[in-house]
């Protein structure tokens, strides 16, 4: 049988709760507020201000509405961030949910973590992303995740962009994942070791058998 807390989250999360209703921070024993349950559902007022409520992980309101798409087209409190530094733009850029006109793509997380590298490791940048060689603080570039992942455009013809630490290129990295396009050519690319494409993709070879 339901209890007044089972129909107040379930009322949130169809939202049929009452236009004046204010309980907002109303949680459950993980923290997980009414307010959570109506993000996850898109069913927050839209004079809704109270982004920063936060269940027992520091999760918030806003995490919750960003990890859904469910965000108001003005929201601006990007920088909120759970337990773990994880921040709302980057849980946005994570799941696919940046606004189309988003451009801050160098704002980095307590952990050097971009919201151009959330966004390529998951194949969520823009058609017209040209920032691949933005780098994270321990120099890898945003072309070097989506090229892990698979996830750089047909036309991507940057690939000597190299890490600061040895040298290893775009290329390198995509070769050792085995997401080379069918028409690469760039074979002699090498690193600060020597070590070419052609290697990276002979050792692959070798693992395998």
């Amino acid at each position: 049988m339901k209890n007044e807390f089972d129909e107040l989250f379930e009322q949130a999360r169809e939202g049929t709760l009452p236009p004046d209703f204010g309980q907002w921070g109303f949680a459950d024993e993980s923290g997980r507020s009414v307010a959570h349950a109506a993000a996850s559902e898109g069913h927050l007022p839209p004079d809704f201000d109270r982004w920063e409520i936060a269940d027992a992980t520091g999760w918030t309101v806003a995490h919750e509405a960003a990890f859904h798409g469910h965000l108001p087209p003005d929201f601006d409190r990007w920088e909120i961030a759970d337990a773990h530094g994880w921040t709302v733009v980057h849980v946005a850029a994570f799941r696919g949910h940046l606004p189309p006109d988003f451009d801050q793509w160098w704002f980095a997380d307590e952990f050097g973590r971009t919201v151009a590298h959330a966004a390529a490791s998951k194949g969520h940048l823009p058609p017209d992303f040209d920032q691949w060689a933005l780098a994270n603080e321990f120099g890898r570039s945003v072309a070097h995740v989506a090229a892990t992942y698979g996830h750089l455009p047909p036309d991507f013809d940057r690939w000597e962009i190299a890490d600061e630490c040895r040298g290893w290129t775009v290329a390198h990295e995509a070769a050792k994942h085995g997401h080379l396009p069918p028409d690469f050519d760039r074979w002699e690319i090498a690193d600060a070791h020597g070590w070419t494409v052609a290697d990276v993709v002979q050792h692959r070879i070798d693992a395998l058998k």
